[in-house]
């Protein structure tokens, strides 16, 4: 992550932490801030192998990540967009996704 874009302050939880878990619950169980920081990451291993605490992992704290998050999103949307048009040479103005209703499924699962 660029530090030159969030400014290191007296956070708890880094930035670079804090968007680790928004992403990595984003990906495994997606769902809002507030059911992430109280809810999956307590069942998770995830505070004992990024070294933070759990307590200090919380609703507020993630929400305020991701709102910071949002305000950055412009570069790597357009460098996703780009990139998708040159891997299947598509030439688009719009390209909309929803990575909250994104899923994967194995061969397995049918």
């Amino acid at each position: 992550m660029n530090h030159d874009l969030i400014p290191k302050r007296r956070e708890y939880v880094s930035w670079d932490i804090s968007t680790l878990i928004l992403i990595i619950s984003r990906l495994l169980e997606p769902s809002r801030e507030l059911f992430t920081a109280e809810h999956w990451c307590p069942k998770t291993a995830l505070p004992n192998l990024l070294g933070v605490t759990e307590s200090l992992v919380d609703g507020h704290r993630l929400y305020r990540r991701f709102d910071r998050l949002l305000t950055l999103k412009k570069g790597p949307e357009s460098h996703l967009k780009n990139r998708l048009g040159q891997l299947f040479d598509l030439e688009c103005e719009l390209l909309i996704y929803d990575i909250i209703s994104t899923y994967f499924e194995d061969k397995a699962d049918f």
